[in-house]
């Protein structure tokens, strides 16, 4: 197995503990992406008990989500939150030293009036959060659903944007199916940028964060392409739903094996 990770996402919450079954099955080539919850009272304690689950195999960061809205601007008491959740998650990085980061560029809502200042605002703190993590490569993903009223950017911008900035990215093929998005196209465009893929699927609307075959995204016919174009880069199975744990992502996890060859 090589360069096929878990997203702890998929983890009951505040259980890190949980995911040894998965290096008991796999052995310690099968990666994590670790999301830290800070939100939550007893994560931080309970990631302390299990880092040498973490520091035992491959690992990626996913920064918070919870309470961390890079689109608010300097100052402010969200940016100021968000601040609190990075500089826990930097602690733990300087600790585990993960090879790469995700990076939102906004979780909120957008309007036309608002869009153009919070993409100005989250490129400016992309810029301090490499300052930040000089030693893990930041990467920014799709992120936002056309359908909440979340997306900031659409799949043209995107990729002129990281494209123009050669900005190292995270394609989230749940996120861009749901809106839509040529992942085809998307992948040939940005391959050479490309440092990692989040694997989940939905109905092609909703963000649901579904098993790999339930769902409009056939991973069939696009894991080949993946592999042509992007034969080295991480495949993180990032699911949400805690019927999902266990013997469901035994069998995914196999699956991808199958699929990839790796």
């Amino acid at each position: 197995m090589k360069n096929i990770y878990i997203d702890t996402c998929v983890l009951p919450r505040a259980r890190l503990e949980a995911g040894r079954v998965y290096r008991d099955r796999f052995g310690s080539s099968l990666g994590f992406e670790l999301l830290p919850m800070f939100d939550l009272p007893d994560f931080e304690a309970n990631l302390e008990k299990n880092l040498d689950l973490f520091g035992g195999g491959p690992l990626l960061f996913h920064e918070p989500v919870w309470g961390v809205e890079h689109s608010a601007p300097k100052g402010s008491p969200a940016y100021e939150e968000g601040m609190y959740h990075i500089l826990l998650t930097k602690k733990y990085a300087d600790i585990l030293h993960p090879a790469s980061m995700v990076y939102h560029l906004s979780n909120c809502p957008v309007s036309l009036d608002t869009k153009k200042q919070m993409l100005k605002t989250t490129l400016e703190n992309l810029d301090e959060m490499r300052d930040l993590f000089p030693d893990v490569k930041i990467l920014v993903e799709n992120t936002g659903i056309r359908a909440d009223g979340t997306l900031l950017l659409d799949q043209a911008e995107f990729t002129i944007l990281c494209l123009s900035r050669g900005l190292p990215v995270l394609i989230d093929i749940g996120h861009a199916n749901a809106n839509g998005w040529n992942i085809r196209k998307l992948i040939m465009d940005l391959r050479e940028l490309i440092g990692g893929f989040h694997l989940h699927n939905n109905d092609g609307m909703h963000d649901l964060h579904c098993r790999l075959r339930d769902g409009t995204v056939d991973y069939r016919e696009l894991i080949p392409l993946m592999n042509e174009y992007t034969p080295d880069v991480p495949f993180i199975i990032e699911y949400t739903r805690p019927d999902n744990y266990v013997d469901p992502l035994f069998r995914d996890i196999e699956y991808l094996c199958e699929l990839s060859g790796r």
